[in-house]
């Protein structure tokens, strides 16, 4: 694998911020060549990891880095799904020993737009003295943080009550616990109010998290490394447009993606022809420096809600590869991540 890294952060290496973007944010595979291209430009002077989580978690990821606490058990359970994760769980640990190797060390920031934390229900409840029913409503609302509600629609195991009402109700019950109870049980209901299906603008949050990245790299001087899913990282798309606008040829965005395996719990399946990924297999290319072009380009993208039945139908349409992506990585096949917690 060291080969087509070396090969990329060489490419790259010169850029401000590089978004090393996934096709899945499921894959062994994919996730260890975004790990090692990261290391191979930390050895070029970039010096921090930006991801798209909640900001307060964010910040504990960055405390554990540089060694301000020294455990995770109390952490991960607080992020995002994707990432409670053995590999990124690892990715974390071997950070935090390269910093102890070295004075200036990496940096870890949270760019999403929620600061609700799941410790946040807990604390609601220890002020307003564990009241049955809010601590109901709250054991409905708070899976959401790690798998959203528009995935349980999907999957068929959504309650059935819009999150933001029952959260809304979980409020009202809370009035007169205290200041602290109110804000905290306000805030909650404002995160389930911009939850995808509910009040989610997807260009503004793209937008918003790019000028938070942004707004870091520039305030920190610290050149970063964005690890991303491939639609949020694309220079044509909201978020990647906007790095590209701001910072112009500073920004170089990459295309990790995989042919077949099986990801999050779904056998994926050969791609369609006609596509990226189709391409690249048929080709037995694995590494992609992209040319001016302005041939339309399909590429694969696996989400949440990803249905193998219905593959065709989660491609994205891109108007050329080159104003979209510096280079792609391609893999055949992908085996699964490790999830923290298996399910059951």
């Amino acid at each position: 694998m060291t080969g087509y890294a070396q090969q990329l952060a060489e490419q790259v290496g010169d850029a401000a911020v590089v978004g090393l973007g996934t096709s899945t944010r499921s894959g062994a595979e994919t996730f260890a060549f975004v790990e090692e291209v990261t290391g191979l430009l930390l050895q070029r002077g970039f010096r921090a990891i930006a991801i798209r989580d909640n900001q307060r978690v964010g910040a504990l990821y960055d405390q554990f880095v540089t060694g301000g606490i020294d455990s995770l058990e109390h952490v991960l359970p607080q992020a995002w799904g994707p990432w409670q994760t053995v590999e990124f769980r690892d990715a974390l640990i071997r950070l935090r020993t390269l910093n102890q190797a070295q004075d200036d060390p990496v940096r870890v920031v949270g760019v999403g737009g929620s600061r609700v934390l799941v410790a946040d229900y807990d604390r609601v409840l220890e002020l307003s003295g564990n009241p049955e029913r809010v601590r109901a409503l709250f054991d409905v609302i708070r899976v959401a943080h790690a798998n959203g509600e528009h995935v349980q629609r999907a999957m068929g195991v959504h309650p059935g009550t819009p999150f933001v009402e029952l959260a809304r109700e979980a409020e009202e019950l809370v009035q007169g616990a205290g200041p602290e109870a109110e804000e905290l049980a306000a805030a909650i209901v404002d995160h389930h109010a911009r939850a995808v299906g509910a009040g989610y603008d997807a260009v503004k949050d793209d937008t918003e998290t790019a000028d938070r990245l942004l707004t870091w790299h520039q305030e920190s001087g610290r050149r970063t490394v964005f690890w991303e899913g491939s639609a949020h990282v694309a220079a044509g798309y909201p978020l990647g447009a906007r790095l590209r606008s701001r910072i112009e040829d500073d920004y170089r965005a990459v295309h990790v993606t995989f042919g077949s395996g099986v990801v999050a719990g779904a056998r994926v399946p050969a791609p369609q022809p006609g596509s990226l990924e189709h391409d690249l297999l048929t080709s037995g290319t694995e590494y992609l420096v992209t040319e001016a072009s302005g041939t339309p380009t399909r590429m694969r993208l696996i989400s949440g809600l990803y249905d193998p039945a219905r593959d065709a139908e989660h491609y994205y349409e891109l108007a050329s590869l080159k104003l979209n992506f510096d280079a792609v990585r391609f893999f055949p096949v992908v085996s699964p991540t490790t999830a923290l917690r298996p399910a059951g």
